[in-house]
């Protein structure tokens, strides 16, 4: 029985292929992480000369990670490869090793068909969703898409949380800061959320790379801090009162990784909202909704104006079923080797 995964993906201490990689090995699997994205990053942006190459299509880096994976697996045989978003990975390649037996998956954490930036996908992920013989999926309109326009089989693997208790014991200690946060990066539609916030007196402190280069540097109700990771994140997430959750284009009707994080650390989530997120947490309870400016700014000034104790009772009532209903990334992986050990016999 070979029990041998070999995960394609980022190795970064943020990847989520890192946290599945440990606990899929805790689960018994032989896995190995062959790292493309950060095979071509790392080139990338070793001289502009490269950056040059790339963007003009005259670059060989791609192929050279083909040819690399290619002999990667014929070295470590696998019984599966799961493959991480695949920007990287040619078509071709997928059919070179599905001709040669091994079994492919897939999970993109953000969408095939909805390209969001430049980072978010290419030609490469949105040609080989066809390609492999299962498909994770985060989004549940996109497992629909994927099961009746290709007939293969999905799974429903939502984004989730992993915390450490020591993360989570630091957060508890801080005390609340009685303003609104948002933790990411911009793009068109949050700084407008944002900007009109601001409009209607309302001050909101936002963490990221690049907001300095926006509209809004210089707004005296909006500061701007340097993007956070690790406990200071965690931190953060739960010491403002209120964490305002933006979705890009692709996570509209469905959820984001924020939307496991912020109730996981025990955080007040405002959302838009989406059935899918209305399904994982009770509205008015453990998160909050917007379905338009004005209960956006209606729902921002109820959450800023309830009691210290009625808060708290919120960020106890999302944190403890979070744990109950079992959102964690420990949780998540165990669908993961369920569902491969279905298909694989493992």
């Amino acid at each position: 029985m070979n029990k041998r995964l070999l995960i394609v993906g980022s190795d970064q201490v943020w990847a989520l292929e890192r946290i599945y990689t440990k606990y899929l090995r805790q689960a018994g699997l032989e896995v190995e992480l062959f790292a493309a994205p950060d095979d071509f990053h790392d080139w990338y942006k070793k001289s502009l000369l490269h950056k040059v190459l790339f963007r003009a299509g005259l670059a060989g880096i791609y192929r050279s990670i083909n040819q690399r994976l290619l002999e990667k697996v014929r070295v470590f045989n696998p019984g599966a490869i799961w493959i991480f978003k695949g920007m990287e990975i040619f078509p071709a390649t997928l059919h070179t090793l599905k001709e040669q037996g091994y079994f492919l998956a897939n999970y993109n954490p953000d969408h095939p068909f909805i390209i969001a930036g430049r980072g978010s996908g290419n030609d490469n992920v949105t040609n080989s969703v066809g390609c492999y013989d299962l498909h994770f999926c985060y989004h549940g309109i996109l497992q629909q898409q994927i099961e009746k326009k290709y007939k293969i089989p999905t799974v429903f693997l939502p984004f989730g949380y992993e915390i450490s208790a020591s993360d989570y014991e630091n957060a508890l200690t801080k005390e609340e800061i009685n303003k609104i946060c948002f933790i990411g990066n911009p793009d068109s539609n949050r700084i407008e959320i944002i900007h009109k916030i601001a409009n209607k007196g309302i001050p909101v402190d936002v963490f990221g790379h690049g907001w300095d280069s926006t509209k809004l540097a210089g707004n005296p109700l909006i500061t701007i801090h340097e993007a956070i990771y690790g406990t200071r994140f965690w931190a953060k997430l739960r010491q403002y009162r209120v964490q305002l959750n933006i979705f890009r284009t692709h996570n509209l009707g469905s959820h984001n990784m924020r939307s496991f994080e912020i109730p996981g650390i025990g955080g007040i989530q405002l959302s838009p909202f989406s059935d899918e997120q209305a399904g994982f947490f009770e509205e008015g309870k453990q998160i909050f909704f917007y379905r338009d400016e004005a209960e956006l700014v209606a729902k921002l000034s109820d959450l800023l104006s309830l009691s210290p104790q009625e808060a708290e009772n919120i960020r106890n009532s999302s944190h403890q079923r979070s744990l109950a209903s079992g959102y964690s990334y420990a949780h998540r992986a165990t669908t993961v080797y369920q569902t491969f050990k279905k298909y694989l016999n493992w």
